[in-house]
């Protein structure tokens, strides 16, 4: 997620719907979210308390950093599959940037961590029928109706990141989209659904104008600045798919820095630019490379 520079904020304690619903941030004394309003890398203190805050180091989080395989799953070979709540916009640019980009040298950066290309199928629409969702209350639970009603089917592959239309606000843990988050990713136990799959995984993408415009990216276009926040969420599903369920530092955690969270975290708002399979650049943000020991966009 995007927080603005500073605030106070809970400890994320897992928490259940239905279907062992899970939010991202399920580590108790240590979410991990994309800051609102920094353009750089910043690191967090522990959050153990409602009273704690966020301690961002803007120059210094790259130092020391280093993402450890604690063995849960990876998405090996993606398969994004968008889910456009309202009149999103951009919806064929969406459509276009995850099918390029899951075919570019950014996401070769992947291999390191055992994830390999992807693929992207046309977004499907959902009415928006709330201009208000919490991601606990409204957004799991739709995730889980369309599992229901057969019209996404996941699989250990599949990524179902949700683009909303303007003027629709979220809440997660408590914090507000564009007020405190631009973005961020989870997981839903699914198991006592019966499909075949253990979990699901998904994204919340709101749209980045309005109160998020100027503070969940520094390029001057909305739409490069939604998918650099994309690309976010995107390469943390892929390399830390089941961060939702975890509570410690064990499997099903998969590639995850104590200090600094996941891959997208350590390069937080650090855009770059990728050449996508169909031949186009796109904005991206650039991701943490263990083996070239610093944020890269190839």
């Amino acid at each position: 997620m995007f927080f603005k520079a500073v605030l106070s904020v809970a400890s994320f304690a897992a928490t259940a719907f239905s279907a062992a619903i899970v939010r991202d941030e399920a580590l108790p004394t240590i979410p991990r979210l994309q800051l609102k309003g920094v353009n750089g890398p910043m690191a967090f203190k522990n959050v153990s308390d409602d009273t704690s805050s966020l301690d961002i180091q803007v120059d210094s989080v790259a130092a020391g950093a280093h993402l450890t395989n604690y063995g849960g799953p990876v998405i090996k070979s993606v398969v994004v599959h968008p889910i456009f709540y309202g009149k999103a916009n951009y919806q064929a640019n969406i459509n276009s940037f995850y099918s390029a980009v899951t075919q570019s040298s950014w996401y070769d950066i992947l291999a390191q961590y055992n994830v390999g290309r992807g693929s992207a199928v046309p977004g499907i629409s959902q009415p928006a029928t709330k201009t208000s969702l919490d991601d606990n209350n409204d957004i799991q639970p739709l995730l889980v109706s369309l599992v229901k009603s057969k019209k996404i089917t996941p699989t250990a592959n599949t990524y179902f990141p949700i683009h909303f239309a303007p003027g629709i606000s979220i809440t997660q843990g408590g914090s507000g989209s564009c007020d405190v988050f631009c973005a961020y990713h989870g997981t839903i136990d699914i198991s006592s659904l019966n499909v075949g799959q253990k979990y699901l995984y998904y994204g919340v993408i709101p749209d980045q104008g309005g109160n998020c415009a100027g503070g969940c990216g520094s390029d001057p276009s909305t739409m490069n600045n939604m998918f650099s926040v994309a690309s976010h969420e995107l390469a943390e599903a892929a390399t830390d798919a089941a961060v939702g369920v975890a509570t410690t530092y064990a499997a099903p955690l998969a590639w995850y820095d104590q200090n600094n969270g996941e891959i997208g975290d350590i390069c937080n708002a650090q855009q770059g630019k990728t050449v996508g399979g169909d031949g186009k650049t796109y904005v991206i943000q650039t991701q943490w490379s263990n083996k070239a020991n610093k944020c890269v966009a190839k």
